[in-house]
């Protein structure tokens, strides 16, 4: 494992292009390459990674956060629910009332950091401060989008912003997965709205019928016996995401 965690930011403008599934999966495919994960959940609207994975997670990141604040911090371990011997967890709060500021954004990436290889972030679909410092903070983002003209268009938006400020640590991943429609836009026209490459395709081939009945059991679907056989493309694809955010971390440094 290297020294310092390598952090990915899953991010879209518009939700239910399957974020959350993707961030699971990536952790998965952590998994079956020994590599260790952490799920970071900073949906701060409506996170469900900690609800996924075990319903009765206790401590959140807002605990590590009021520990750190009045200085009772001793152990990341102690907010950390262990999913297997690759992926942790550190979920979001449950309610709604127990807010984290932005400023603590880059608190909570130190504490974790230096114990995992990759820590995989997902977000909710606003334009926040917490979710701008994150996206500040991270090596890399992956803008997820789906074929649906509102989601190009804000991802058409973004990426010009980012493009504005030399912002370029980020790749475009489409989920075709989650279309049960004929595409209305093909590739180059979906190229053309967002005005950026797509870096990445998850096919069709990634759909599960009964992905409820995982998630309500605790299962990441990319771990569910047969799965990697069923999606061995798209398995190859997740891996390169990871890949390539080591690779990209390496150049940095």
């Amino acid at each position: 494992m290297s020294e310092v965690g390598k952090t990915i930011c899953i991010y879209s403008l518009k939700g239910g292009v399957g974020k959350t599934v993707l961030s699971l999966n990536l952790a998965g495919v952590c998994e079956l390459n020994k590599k260790k994960v952490l799920l970071l959940d900073f949906d701060l609207q409506s996170g469900c990674i900690g609800m996924i994975i075990n319903e009765d997670i206790n401590k959140t990141m807002y605990n590590l956060v009021e520990d750190v604040k009045y200085n009772k911090f001793n152990n990341v371990s102690d907010y950390i629910y262990k999913y297997s011997d690759f992926i942790d967890v550190l979920a979001c709060p449950k309610d709604p009332r127990q807010s984290i500021s932005s400023k603590y954004v880059s608190i909570i990436l130190d504490k974790v950091k230096s114990f995992y290889d990759i820590i995989i972030i997902d977000t909710c679909s606003k334009m926040d401060d917490v979710n701008l410092t994150i996206l500040d903070k991270v090596d890399e983002i992956l803008f997820v989008i789906d074929n649906d003209v509102f989601t190009l268009k804000n991802t058409r938006n973004i990426i010009s912003i980012f493009n504005d400020c030399n912002i370029f640590n980020y790749k475009v991943l489409l989920n075709a997965s989650i279309d049960f429609k004929v595409p209305y836009f093909g590739i180059m026209d979906m190229k053309k709205i967002i005005g950026a490459n797509i870096d990445y395709s998850i096919s069709k081939d990634m759909f599960i019928k009964d992905i409820s009945s995982y998630l309500y059991e605790c299962k990441i679907p990319i771990l569910v016996k047969g799965m990697t056989k069923k999606c061995k493309s798209d398995v190859n694809t997740l891996e390169l995401v990871i890949r390539d955010l080591e690779e990209c971390y390496e150049k940095k440094g």
